[in-house]
């Protein structure tokens, strides 16, 4: 890795050379669990042939023609996504999480343009662009470009409701905290805020960046968490790993100004062939009901690992944090070289990101890895 990006990332000491289903295979050869998949981007797992034959194909057609042209491959991932929400929902396509957020936020002001407040929730991530950091609310994301972003208040999520009044132009909100922890919303807050919002004119927008797409056990993970949002983000294993992401929205709330907005490779036909085919094989296999089931098994195998350094087991689907009492980074390397990729959430969290490949087999084996892990850094 060169120094720039590994003074950005970090370095993991591993270059990944193949993958299929939930393993992944590094250039030595050596085979590893993947609960990490690309920080959640391989949804689907690795070299899945549903999403393997319609690259194939989508290869063979225009790459990306331009958002000024018609494009019917762009119109049918539009509908797709649109049918997520009820069928009721207009969509900006972009190529990752933290643009849907951008065109969440320009949105959300274009539409309530006198409202001066945005809020959002403490321990929330939404994103490292400056649009984006003005609601994520770790310091250490922020601090450096504090004078070029906007200021959000954040609040825990309980208090949330009581501070959104007719000033509040928008509320962002994700059904699961990823990055801060992964707590899930109960779903009592977030009717809570859903009912606020309604009350005084202001946008819930959710941010499904890492729920969304099936991976929390349903299409969407805001119902799952009492939330009617006017507003959802979607990006992660949109295309199946490729750059890939969308803003949607209530077609009431009206849309952008004419040409406030855009982006030169957002829903692209190449992408857009994949992340149509990657939404057909979510609804068409009952990927949802295997993430459900998934994820109940593995949380309960987590809870049976005797071991003083985990502190509670939480999560949704294939979205898992494990608190522990020690630092998460001091975990994640030892458990690579047991052969299991993962990734921390929050200081002591270690989050699980398993895919709709992984398979009960690999909950078992990755629990043991872990058990032996916490037990070598014990002693």
């Amino acid at each position: 890795m060169s120094d720039s990006l590994s003074s950005l990332y970090g370095g993991r000491g591993i270059a990944l050379d193949y993958g299929k289903g939930s393993r992944v295979f590094d250039t030595n050869g050596r085979e590893y669990i993947d609960f990490l998949n690309g920080h959640g981007a391989m949804l689907f797992g690795h070299a899945d042939p549903v999403l393997t034959a319609a690259l194939e194909e989508a290869a063979r057609h225009v790459w990306s023609g331009g958002a000024g042209l018609d494009s019917p491959v762009r119109d049918e991932l539009a509908e797709e996504l649109s049918s997520i929400v009820g069928g009721n929902g207009r969509v900006f396509l972009t190529n990752s999480g933290t643009e849907a957020i951008e065109a969440a936020i320009k949105l959300a002001v274009s539409i309530n343009p006198k409202r001066p407040r945005i809020l959002a929730c403490r321990r929330a991530f939404h994103g490292r662009t400056c649009g984006a950091l003005s609601v994520t609310f770790n310091p250490k994301y922020k601090t450096p470009f504090g004078n070029f972003i906007a200021k959000a208040e954040h609040y825990n999520p309980e208090d949330l409701a009581a501070h959104i009044d007719e000033n509040v132009a928008a509320v962002f909100m994700e059904p699961v905290q990823g990055e801060g922890g992964v707590f899930p919303i109960a779903p009592e807050i977030g009717r809570a805020v859903s009912e606020a919002c309604a009350k005084n004119g202001a946008i819930l927008i959710a941010d499904e960046v890492q729920t969304g797409l099936g991976r929390c056990g349903a299409i969407l993970a805001s119902p799952l968490a009492g939330m009617s949002p006017d507003i959802t983000c979607v990006a992660k294993g949109l295309a199946g790993g490729l750059p890939a992401g969308a803003a949607i929205w209530k077609k009431e709330l009206g849309d952008f100004p004419s040409h406030s907005h855009g982006s030169t490779y957002g829903g692209n036909e190449l992408v857009a062939r994949v992340a149509i085919a990657a939404l057909k094989h979510i609804r068409n296999d009952k990927l949802t009901e295997h993430a459900k089931s998934f994820g109940e098994f593995l949380r309960a195998r987590l809870a049976k690992i005797d071991s003083p350094v985990i502190k509670e087991i939480r999560g949704l689907g294939l979205l898992n944090g494990i608190e522990l009492e020690i630092p998460s980074l001091e975990v994640i390397r030892p458990l690579q070289e047991n052969g299991v990729l993962a990734l921390a959430a929050g200081p002591r969290v270690l989050r699980f990101l398993p895919s709709f490949a992984a398979t009960e087999r690999d909950g078992e084996e990755a629990a043991v890895k872990l058990e032996k892990t916490l037990k070598e850094i014990s002693k």
